[in-house]
């Protein structure tokens, strides 16, 4: 099976990035599957290229707080399938997940200082 880990730390409040990244995730249309405490759980969702692959990506985005003023995101993901085929398509995967979450954080807002 390949997998694929990867930990990011962005300087936004947990409560914005969590809203952020399931924005991100509706918008750029994942199937989410489950959603578990600050977990989302993905599922690639069905196109000409995941037909031809026949072993969608599926993968784990977990946000925590790490103070009030930064969060972290977890992305945790896999596939069927061994060797580097496999394995570089879930990390083109990953990057266009982690890319379109990353996008939308980054359209936060701060919030104005009292």
């Amino acid at each position: 099976m390949a997998r694929y880990t990867e930990n990011v730390i962005v300087d936004k409040p947990f409560a914005d990035v969590w809203r952020a990244v399931h924005m991100a995730l509706t918008l750029h249309r994942w199937n989410i599957v489950n959603v578990r405490d600050n977990t989302f759980f993905l599922k690639e969702r069905l196109s000409f290229e995941t037909m031809l692959w026949r072993n969608p990506c599926r993968f784990a985005v977990h946000v925590a707080g790490d103070g009030e003023t930064r969060a972290k995101i977890h992305l945790i993901g896999s596939t069927l399938g061994f060797g580097p085929l496999p394995k570089g398509r879930i990390r083109r995967v990953a990057e266009s997940l982690k890319g379109g979450v990353l996008g939308m954080i980054a359209r936060i807002e701060p919030s104005p200082s009292e």
